[in-house]
C-alpha cells in the first residue's frame, strides 16, 4: 500500500517552458514567419538568452535575443 505522500511523487509534471519556446510558438502563428532558427544561447547567473532568427519573405530575416530570469 502506498501512502498520500508516495502517490503524489509518481505523478510526473510538465516541463515549464522556456522563453524561446514560447515566442518561436507565437512566431509560427505569423502568417509573415517563414522559419525560425535557434542560433543559440548563453548561460547566465540570472538566466538564459536564447538567440533567434526569424527568417521573413524575401530573404529578410529578424535577429532576436530573448532572456528567460
Amino acid at each position: 500500500m502506498t501512502s498520500p505522500d508516495d502517490a503524489s511523487k509518481t505523478q510526473a509534471t510538465p516541463p515549464a517552458d522556456h522563453a524561446g519556446s514560447v515566442l518561436c510558438r507565437l512566431l509560427m502563428g505569423h502568417p509573415d514567419v517563414v522559419d525560425i532558427e535557434v542560433l543559440g544561447q548563453l548561460d547566465l547567473p540570472e538566466g538564459i538568452i536564447y538567440s533567434l532568427g526569424v527568417f521573413l519573405p524575401d530573404g529578410r530575416e529578424l535577429l532576436i535575443d530573448v532572456g528567460d530570469v
